[in-house]
């Protein structure tokens, strides 16, 4: 009798763990995930301080103030062109993040199939209306 209690406690301690991998693997994806997100963020916050200082500076020397503008200007440009490419680096983030879900999905996680209940319950709607 102990002999079958032990065999039982094995397969369920082999089934937990065969559970809990598809977790473990995904938990390993959302780690992946946010460290690459909170990197591509502390780039862009990076951006934001330099541009911020630049613009919070006087030039040096300058008092012409259509120069002053202009250089305003063009900072305020290069720093648009830098945040937008940083909007195209989310993006393709996005993807490559989304790759690394699918590939590492259970196969068990495919859209479930409507319930047996759910289809009648549908089937009696669709009657209703017709009547």
């Amino acid at each position: 009798m102990n002999t079958e209690f032990n065999e039982q406690f094995a397969e369920m301690q082999k089934k937990t763990l065969e559970g809990l991998e598809p977790m473990q693997n995904m938990g390993n994806v959302a780690a992946q995930a946010f460290e690459r997100i909170a990197r591509k963020n502390y780039d862009l916050m990076g951006d934001l301080v330099d541009y911020a200082v630049t613009q919070a500076k006087m030039p040096e020397g300058e008092l012409d103030a259509q120069k002053v503008y202009d250089q305003r200007v063009a900072e305020t440009k290069a720093f648009a062109d830098k945040v937008n490419a940083r909007a195209a680096e989310y993006v393709e983030l996005a993807g490559e993040l989304g790759e690394m879900v699918s590939a590492n999905a259970p196969a068990s996680s495919a859209p479930a199939k409507a319930a047996p209940a759910a289809k009648k319950t549908a089937a009696k709607k669709k009657a209703a209306k017709a009547k």
